[in-house]
């Protein structure tokens, strides 16, 4: 781990000369893609994701959802307080998250009609497709997620999936953490749609607390499951 951390923030910083010195990257350009990326410094997919996700935070680069990443005229005045305040923001949202989700995909098995377990099936196929085909899926995502808040028939619940998705969204762009979560994101959606297929509610809850848990690991929070 701590020689893949060496390694991104080399690149980083090859990537901050290239910004300052290449001609092709002015500010407002787009960033080169990320298979260029990898050939031109010779390293995999996950170092450049790491390196990019340096710039973003540091104010070098800007994510834009949907259009990709581009080239600012200048470091924005992020700095370490402006992240701490991103930090603070996901470590609530995700003790909210964890507080809720877990139980209603257990409702969601004990409440959901079978149409309704279908369409949360399809929308974790739209996720994983939007994946595989490179293309952003945090759309998909919030829908597989308002799915299964339906199928609780709680009316309250799915008033609260675009509200902390929202707020989550705003925050993974300041970080540009969406690449990293992918793969995850494909295999917990899986372990959930099987244990919706079987409507084994305590599975689902498990299976949600972890896919919870997987993100909070990714992102490096801090969410303690005693507090307050």
């Amino acid at each position: 781990m701590n020689q893949q951390k060496g390694l991104s923030d080399r690149v980083a910083e090859r990537l901050i000369h290239m910004l300052k010195t290449d001609p092709t990257c002015s500010p407002g350009k787009k960033l080169p893609g990320e298979q260029q990326l990898c050939t031109h410094f010779g390293v995999s997919r996950t170092t450049v994701r790491e390196a990019i996700r340096s710039l973003v935070a540091q104010g070098y680069l800007e994510v834009r959802r949907g259009s990709g990443t581009f080239i600012l005229d200048r470091p924005r005045d992020v700095g370490l307080q402006g992240l701490e305040q991103v930090h603070a923001r996901l470590r609530d949202l995700f003790e909210i998250r964890m507080m809720v989700e877990p139980a209603a995909a257990r409702l969601a098995c004990i409440r959901g009609t079978d149409a309704e377990l279908r369409e949360i099936a399809q929308w974790a196929q739209e996720v994983e497709h939007a994946i595989r085909t490179g293309e952003d899926f945090s759309a998909s995502e919030e829908r597989f997620h308002l799915a299964i808040m339906a199928a609780t028939h709680n009316p309250l619940m799915e008033q609260l999936v675009p509200i902390t998705h929202n707020a989550l969204h705003e925050s993974w762009d300041a970080l540009d953490v969406t690449g990293l979560l992918a793969e995850t994101t494909i295999q917990d959606n899986s372990l959930l749609v099987g244990f919706f297929r079987r409507r084994d509610g305590d599975g689902a809850r498990h299976a949600m607390a972890a896919h919870i848990r997987h993100t909070i690991n990714a992102l490096g929070l801090d969410v303690s499951s005693g507090k307050g």
